[in-house]
């Protein structure tokens, strides 16, 4: 049972090996938002704009949180897809998503944004305030006497940082490779996706060293942890120095999103 004494389905984090994390928080995989009003949730990674966001699944989580407002919700980067969005594909459901972020809004939920480097164009208004609506480049949650740093964590991707050009260049490629894939799975019985392509040894290395380095910068802010999204790989573990780190995932493959209150858990939004 979970603290609101609904049922809830947990497993422990795994390596990509099969093996057990020692280091391990539980994962709760649940029906209900397991969540206090007190609470910090933190989502990261819809790309709203691109064909594979799951704008409409993250339109029904809001809406959820609508019913029991969290203290505070941080959008942590790439809530739009701004490289290679065709705008045709922005519609009702991501309209939605907005509105329902307003909504939360105005039920007194804080919200604060931390673009990503998908969306880095609005990380020129960093210090700006837009209504109710913080934009920061970071942001530190403080509860229970202890301080976690929220960034959106490109900052640690050395190759995203220092070859924006390249980037957006494969990431247009990408958008083509998808829809190759897709056009061929017409013709195929196969049901993999090329997200499975995430599982493989170089992206796994990509992600290992990106948590190093947040870890050590954690650890020199003195933090008690830290929470990023940007690759798109969700997790949350300890380490031996006792500082926590959190990946929120995404809202194209995970629909995940990490809940910030006594303790910290990654949640996994199932319709």
């Amino acid at each position: 049972m979970d603290r609101k004494g609904k049922t809830c389905y947990n497993r422990y984090v795994k390596y990509k090996n099969g093996r057990e994390s020692p280091f391990s928080f539980f994962i709760r995989i649940i029906m209900e938002l397991n969540y206090r009003k007190e609470d910090t949730i933190v989502i990261s990674d819809f790309h709203l704009g691109s064909k594979r966001s799951k704008a409409k699944k993250l339109g029904n989580f809001l809406h959820k949180l609508l019913d029991n407002p969290p203290y505070r919700l941080i959008l942590n980067g790439d809530v739009f897809e701004l490289w290679s969005t065709n705008y045709k594909n922005i519609g009702s459901d991501e309209h939605r998503v907005i509105k329902l972020v307003a909504g939360l809004s105005e039920k007194g939920t804080k919200i604060v944004y931390i673009p990503g480097n998908h969306d880095r164009a609005f990380r020129a208004f960093f210090e700006f305030t837009f209504g109710k609506i913080k934009m920061r480049n970071e942001y530190v949650i403080k509860h229970n006497h202890k301080k976690y740093l929220v960034m959106h964590g490109d900052e640690f991707d050395a190759f995203t940082r220092n070859h924006v050009v390249i980037s957006i260049l494969l990431d247009q490629f990408y958008v083509l490779l998808v829809r190759i894939n897709a056009f061929l799975k017409i013709f195929s019985r196969s049901k993999k996706s090329l997200s499975a392509n995430k599982n493989s040894k170089k992206y796994a290395e990509i992600v290992s060293k990106i948590r190093t380095l947040a870890l050590s910068y954690a650890r020199s802010r003195k933090m008690d942890g830290i929470i990023i999204g940007h690759t798109h790989w969700p997790e949350l573990m300890d380490n031996p120095h006792g500082v926590v780190f959190a990946n929120s995932g995404d809202w194209m493959d995970s629909c995940s999103y990490v809940v910030v209150g006594d303790e910290l858990s990654l949640e996994y939004y199932k319709e």
